[in-house]
């Protein structure tokens, strides 16, 4: 540090003391707001084109899937040491098949109604599309592990969850675009 003099900085309102603070223009400077912040909030969904809807729509499904799938394999768990033996019964593996099935619906539904409801011009068809993107990743994610099938089975998965994803995600997206606020859904 040098050995010069201190600079001692003016304080905010300083004067004398004892007076008033200075009023009007230079008093203080005004407050300046954001602009994204003074957005009535109404078209949010429109600065997007309704082909991100589908990747939200998939992000969304996986996220609300993920902790249902949780829910419904740790049901299914406890099934399997009640039931005790090293084969588990027919009704255990319906109820495997069954809850996991409803699981996905039900994560489906929530994704296709976040895409109906904030999707700006996406509807239906776009949160269609999202259910059958997660049933898509979700069978090539079962196929690389490698469980026991053939070919025509793998084929008949795929059917099956692509049409259970994009059924589940389209009555999501319907009742999305009738939650809008905004007035008609766009027409498709």
């Amino acid at each position: 540090m040098g050995d010069g003099p201190k600079r001692r900085l003016p304080l905010v309102g300083g004067g004398a003391p004892g007076a008033a603070p200075p009023r009007g223009p230079a008093a203080a400077p005004e407050k300046r707001k954001l602009p994204v912040l003074q957005s009535g909030g109404d078209d949010e969904g429109e600065d997007r084109p309704p082909w991100h809807w589908i990747a939200l729509g998939t992000v969304a499904t996986f996220i609300a899937w993920l902790p249902l799938a949780g829910l419904a394999n740790m049901l299914l768990r406890r099934l399997l040491e009640r039931a005790g033996d090293a084969e588990a019964p027919i009704q255990v593996r319906i109820a495997m098949v069954g809850l996991n099935v409803v699981a996905f619906a039900l994560a489906g539904v929530a994704g296709g109604y976040l895409v109906g409801r904030f999707g700006g011009r996406a509807g239906r068809r776009e949160a269609a599309a999202s259910g059958a993107v997660v049933a898509t990743l979700a069978w090539a994610l079962a196929l690389s592990e490698g469980a026991p099938a053939g070919a025509l089975g793998w084929a008949l998965l795929l059917l099956v969850m692509v049409a259970i994803g994009a059924a589940a995600s389209y009555a999501g997206g319907s009742a999305g675009l009738r939650g809008r606020s905004g007035g008609a859904p766009p027409a498709r």
